[in-house]
């Protein structure tokens, strides 16, 4: 009886060592990849730097989520190596939170797709069009990207799941109308622009 104790105590501490170090190497490597595509870059395009610089914090967003998905593997790590000991109270612990966890992973990725969507939209530009209504259309589709965002996000974690697809649904409504009108009346500028262009060639 011991001896069994003995051997998987040794096991659990085992697992616990190798796991947290190959957590750690993971976290690093999603980091790294985030790095490489840019995303501390789009961030800081967005303008989120200089929020919190004004509270002497750095924002980091490559390495949050890399720990995330480092917290993800600890989090496993300690399911196993409580079970080992027969730990079945904290093992069940780590269990709930690990199924939760895929929420926060596409949460994560809907997040990501959002930075740098807005970021594009920073970026549009027509051609032969007013620089005002570039400016409008940019801060409408970045506008909207976050609001959609910051919906999905909440829905995907579960909180509160039924009013936030009902202000979903709302929402959607609302940026189709907007967009709609938007597009109309932006329409309707370039066309009288483009003709009375039209006519003095003709002229």
């Amino acid at each position: 009886m011991i001896n069994n104790i003995i051997v998987n105590l040794i096991w659990a501490v085992l697992i616990l060592v190798l796991g947290c170090f190959l957590a750690k190497k993971a976290g690093i490597m999603i980091e790294n990849l985030l790095k490489k595509i840019r995303l501390n870059q789009a961030v800081k395009n967005l303008g989120w730097h200089a929020f919190f610089e004004r509270y002497k914090t750095r924002l980091n967003v490559s390495k949050f989520f890399g720990l995330v998905f480092e917290g993800y593997l600890f989090l496993i790590v300690m399911m196993i190596s409580t079970e080992i000991l027969n730990l079945m109270i904290l093992s069940n612990f780590f269990l709930n939170i690990v199924n939760y966890y895929p929420n926060i992973f596409i949460a994560s990725i809907i997040f990501i797709i959002a930075v740098f969507f807005a970021e594009f939209s920073k970026k549009i530009v027509y051609a032969d069009a007013d620089l005002k209504y570039s400016n409008t259309l940019s801060i409408l589709i970045s506008g909207s990207a976050w609001v959609l965002a910051g919906l999905a996000i909440l829905y995907q974690l579960k909180i509160v799941p039924d009013l936030i697809l009902a202000l979903f649904r709302g929402v959607t409504l609302a940026l189709a109308l907007a967009f709609g009108i938007s597009f109309g009346l932006g329409a309707k500028d370039l066309i009288s622009k483009f003709l009375k262009e039209f006519f003095k060639k003709i002229k």
